[in-house]
């Protein structure tokens, strides 16, 4: 459940949202993938696709409200809150002082509500871990944090973080990487 079918991450590649090789993130943590998050938030087939997948992992989960802390993660939300059942709402995060926020004129939408926080790429936690203690602040309940790819540490306080892409490729601490146990050449530095 909520895995990255193959059709699609075939078209990811093909499209070069995604390529192979060898990558070190600013994170500290190496991946036999890079996501170009620019160019995939752009498309909105591969949006649409990678969001449904996203949609299907919380199927059960029953959200009622979809919440992001970046205007990357807020398109990503307003595909994942369409395809559940019921339909869910979607909260952008206001940018505040203590970090991205639940907008006062929307914490209705969170206030004894089940809530779903999206971003589109997880480093370090660093915006949806001030979002999380908003939401729960605000009177939410906080019912997991989701991805198209965490190349960070696998939760957030109490919450594990799915990412989609994770389930191909999964992001390792440098001392752990199996490329670098079998020899690969160096891994490349990457933007993020």
């Amino acid at each position: 459940m909520g895995r990255l079918p193959d059709n699609i991450l075939a078209d990811l590649k093909r499209d070069r949202l995604v390529r192979e090789g060898h990558w070190a993130y600013s994170t500290g943590r190496h991946s036999a993938g890079l996501l170009d998050r620019d160019h995939l938030t752009t498309d909105p087939v591969a949006v649409g696709h990678m969001s449904y997948a996203i949609a299907k992992r919380f199927f059960v989960d029953h959200v009622d409200s979809v919440a992001s802390p970046s205007i990357q993660g807020a398109g990503l939300a307003l595909w994942i809150a369409h395809f559940l059942d019921p339909k869910a709402r979607v909260v952008p995060a206001d940018r505040t002082s203590a970090g991205p926020a639940v907008p006062p004129g929307l914490d209705d939408l969170v206030r004894g509500k089940r809530v779903l926080l999206v971003d589109d790429l997880i480093a370090m936690g660093d915006l949806m871990r001030p979002l999380a203690h908003s939401v729960e602040a605000s009177g939410g309940e906080v019912i997991g944090i989701a991805t198209l790819w965490n190349i960070g540490d696998p939760g957030i306080g109490r919450h594990p973080v799915f990412g989609l892409l994770n389930t191909a490729y999964e992001a390792f601490p440098a001392d752990l990487c199996p490329l670098c146990a079998a020899g690969a050449p160096a891994a490349t530095t990457t933007g993020y």
